[in-house]
């Protein structure tokens, strides 16, 4: 075949999207000049507070990009446009922190930290139904690491649902919640991997 779409390419212009992303968000933190005073310290913390949150976030979706684009996996061509419009969304989780810590997460900010966030997991709920729908043949289950994974990325969906819920109603509270939200992912992941090793008798 003479033409053909490259996952290679794809991969590594998607895992270059998420570096510069990654190492961007830091430049917003900016640096204390002369003696601290203790407000200035406490928004000190919160910049590095929000830098961590949203660390986390954006590399939570790094991990489950490289598990959704598998080797071995067959890619339907509609992905590559929900890749990009993807990579995009995550482009701007930089600019809509900085919103956040600047606006002291005002709700104006929060609305649209939570819609980016709410946009990407749904694309990349999409994107996961797509390679799943593409690859899985007639009769044939999803092995229990991907049906782990499915769920999981559904489960962000829900969660991304009650982020929207909290910026418009307790906007103040966002970052707690996005917080709340990552650690009860890895929590109900881990403790739903000790139940399968251990089942009850």
């Amino acid at each position: 075949m003479l033409f053909q779409n490259s996952k290679n390419r794809l991969v590594a212009i998607s895992d270059g999207v998420f570096a510069v992303v990654l190492t961007i968000m830091v430049l917003a933190i900016k640096v204390p000049t002369g003696p601290l005073s203790t407000p200035a310290v406490w928004l000190l913390l919160q910049e590095i507070f929000t830098y961590l949150i949203s660390f986390a976030v954006v590399a939570q979706y790094w991990q489950y990009h490289q598990e959704l684009f598998d080797r071995n996996a067959n890619l339907p061509t509609g992905i590559y446009i929900l890749n990009n419009c993807y990579l995009s969304l995550i482009c701007l989780i930089p600019f809509v922190t900085a919103w956040l810590k600047d606006s002291q997460t005002s709700s104006y900010s929060a609305i649209a930290f939570a819609v980016v966030i709410a946009a990407v997991d749904i694309l990349q709920l999409s994107m996961f139904h797509r390679v799943i729908r593409a690859n899985l043949k007639p009769l044939q289950q999803l092995s229990s690491h991907d049906r782990e994974e499915y769920r999981s990325v559904k489960m962000m969906v829900i969660i991304s649902g009650l982020y929207l819920l909290v910026s418009l109603t307790v906007p103040h509270l966002i970052l707690l919640m996005i917080a709340a939200g990552l650690a009860f992912r890895v929590i109900t992941t881990r403790f739903l991997r000790q139940l399968k090793q251990h089942p009850f008798n």
